[in-house]
C-alpha cells in the first residue's frame, strides 16, 4: 500500500512539473514549398516562423511567416567572396527579423553596420589589413550587432553534442533561426578528428538554420557553393545531428568582434532568444 501511495504521488508530481523547453512548440515548413533550384545569386525564401516578437522583432513576410534573403558569396565583392560568409549569414537574419535592415546587402553590413556598432577604430584595424589578413565578423560580433538592431539572441559558446542537438532542434521548432559555425573536420564532444572533411567548409564557415521542414531536417541558408548539393545551393537541408558533428565549441571566451581563433570563435547563436 505504501509503495502504491508513493507511486501515485510521484505520478502527480511529474504531471504537475513544468513542460521542458525542448517541447515548447512544433513550427515546421513544408519542404515541397522551397524550390529545388536555388543555385542563384540571391534567393528569397519564406519560412513558417514565430512572429510574435513585438516591436523590436518584426516579420516582413506576414503573420506566421518570415521572408529571408540568402546571398551567394561568389557573386559579391572581393571581400565578401573571400571572407564574407559571416556577413552574409548576419544579413540573411536581419532580412527576416527587422524592417530597417531587411534590404541590406552583405557589403553594406560589413562596411556600414559593423563600423557603426564596433566603432571606426576597431573596424579600421581589421579592414586596413591586406585582403588575405582581413577577418570575418565573429559570432561574438554578430551577437553584438543583433543586439544593436533590436533582435534578441543568446550566444552559446560552449556545448556538448547532445545538448546542442536538443537545444537547436527545439529553437528551430519554436519558429526561430540559429546561426552556426562549422569546421572542415568532424568532432565528437570537442574531440576533433585528425582527418579533414570538406562537406560544409574548406576551413571555417558561418551559416544560418532558418527553421525545420516537415521531414525533420534543418533549412540551411548557405552562401557557399557545394558541388555535392547540385541545384540546391542557397538552401540546403540536413539533420541537426549531422550538422553538430561539424560544429565546434569554444575553449575560452574572447571579446573579439572579428574571427580570432578556433578556440574562441565557436558555438552557435539562438536568434530571438529572450
Amino acid at each position: 500500500m505504501k509503495k502504491k501511495l508513493i507511486a501515485v504521488a510521484m505520478a502527480f508530481l511529474m504531471a504537475a512539473a513544468p513542460v521542458p523547453a525542448f517541447a515548447a512548440s512544433n513550427i515546421t515548413t513544408k519542404k515541397s514549398t522551397i524550390s529545388k533550384q536555388t543555385n542563384v545569386k540571391k534567393y528569397m525564401v519564406r519560412v513558417n516562423s514565430d512572429t510574435s516578437g513585438g516591436a523590436s522583432v518584426q516579420s516582413n513576410g506576414g503573420s506566421g511567416v518570415r521572408t529571408f534573403r540568402v546571398f551567394a558569396q561568389g557573386a559579391r565583392s572581393t571581400y565578401i567572396k573571400r571572407h564574407g560568409c559571416a556577413a552574409s549569414a548576419l544579413t540573411t537574419v536581419l532580412s527576416g527579423y527587422t524592417t530597417k535592415y531587411k534590404n541590406y546587402t552583405p557589403e553594406k553590413t560589413s562596411r556600414k553596420l559593423e563600423r557603426e556598432v564596433f566603432g571606426t577604430k576597431v573596424w579600421s584595424a581589421n579592414y586596413s589589413k591586406s585582403m588575405v589578413s582581413q577577418m570575418p565578423v565573429s559570432l561574438n560580433g554578430i551577437t553584438r550587432i543583433l543586439n544593436y538592431c533590436g533582435v534578441p539572441n543568446q550566444y552559446v559558446r560552449y556545448f556538448k553534442d547532445r545538448q546542442a542537438v536538443q537545444e537547436i532542434k527545439s529553437h528551430l521548432l519554436s519558429g526561430n533561426a540559429v546561426i552556426i559555425e562549422v569546421n572542415n573536420r568532424k568532432q565528437k564532444n570537442g574531440k576533433m578528428s585528425s582527418r579533414n572533411s570538406y562537406r560544409w567548409s574548406s576551413s571555417k564557415h558561418t551559416m544560418v538554420l532558418l527553421g525545420m521542414t516537415n521531414t525533420g531536417k534543418a533549412i540551411v541558408a548557405d552562401s557557399a557553393y557545394r558541388s555535392w548539393s547540385g541545384s540546391k545551393q542557397r538552401i540546403k537541408f540536413a539533420k541537426v545531428e549531422q550538422l553538430v558533428k561539424y560544429m565546434f565549441s569554444c575553449k575560452r571566451s574572447s571579446d573579439s568582434v572579428y574571427y580570432d581563433s578556433q578556440d574562441t570563435s565557436g558555438g552557435y547563436i539562438l536568434v530571438n532568444k529572450r
